[in-house]
This record gives C-alpha cells, sequence and structure tokens, in this order.
C-alpha cells in the first residue's frame, strides 16, 4: 500500500512540475509573435497612437463628453483598456491594429513613426519601432 501511494506521489509531482515549466512560454506577450509571415518587408507608418474605439470614429470627441474625460490622452489609455491600441492616419483614414500593445501607453494621442510589418490580411503591424515625430 505504502509503495503504491509513494508511486501516485511521484507520478503526480512529476505532472505538476511538467505543468510548472511550461506556464512561462505559454504567457509570453503579443508583442513578442512574429509577424504571421516570414520575411515580410519592415515599413514605415506614421499616424496618430489612439483606440480602436475612437480611431473608428476619428475623434475622441464624443467619448470624451460622455466619459466626462479631460485630454486625448486619457481617453485614448482608457479606451484601449477594452479596444487596444491602434495606429490612426488622420490623412487617409486608415486604422491599423498594434501588435505590441504596451509601448504605445505612452504615446497615446501623440504622432508617431511606426517601423513594422503589415499583415495585410488582419491589417495588423507587428511592431519593430515606435518613436515620436
Amino acid at each position: 500500500m505504502k509503495r503504491i501511494s509513494a508511486l501516485f506521489m511521484c507520478m503526480g509531482l512529476s505532472v505538476g512540475v511538467s505543468a510548472w515549466q511550461g506556464t512561462p512560454q505559454a504567457r509570453q506577450p503579443a508583442a513578442q509573435k512574429s509577424p504571421a509571415k516570414k520575411g515580410a518587408p519592415l515599413q514605415t507608418f506614421t499616424g496618430v497612437i489612439s483606440d480602436g474605439q475612437c480611431a473608428l470614429k476619428g475623434s475622441h470627441k464624443e467619448i470624451m463628453k460622455k466619459a466626462s474625460v479631460n485630454t486625448a490622452a486619457n481617453c485614448t489609455k482608457g479606451c484601449a483598456r477594452r479596444y487596444g491600441y491602434v495606429l490612426y492616419d488622420p490623412a487617409s483614414k486608415k486604422v491599423y491594429k498594434l501588435n505590441d500593445q504596451e509601448r504605445p501607453a505612452e504615446l497615446a494621442a501623440k504622432p508617431v513613426k511606426i517601423k513594422g510589418a503589415l499583415d495585410k490580411a488582419t491589417q495588423t503591424i507587428y511592431v519593430s519601432s515606435i518613436e515620436p515625430r
């Protein structure tokens, strides 16, 4: 009986250790994923860091009024929690999703230049660098 108990404990311990070792790999942030098409050329995009909701409207005015928010940057940061950060190009009115959702936070509602590879199917830019313009 003791041998069977010890055997089950060893099996449970080895399964637990295996699961624990696999956890960090499963939690890699989206920013570290590579573009869907390997070898996609790096391009330069310009626009304003916005959120998925306000960018589609082309303005923060409506949401800022509704939510009593005082700046476009605060509106972008608040809406991005739910809709994610995007690059909005006001000249062409195009909206690009960004795979990196951490770096854009510090540049919310500011004009930027982004270098990255575009996945045309999803209109997602796989960000290589972001800098203020």
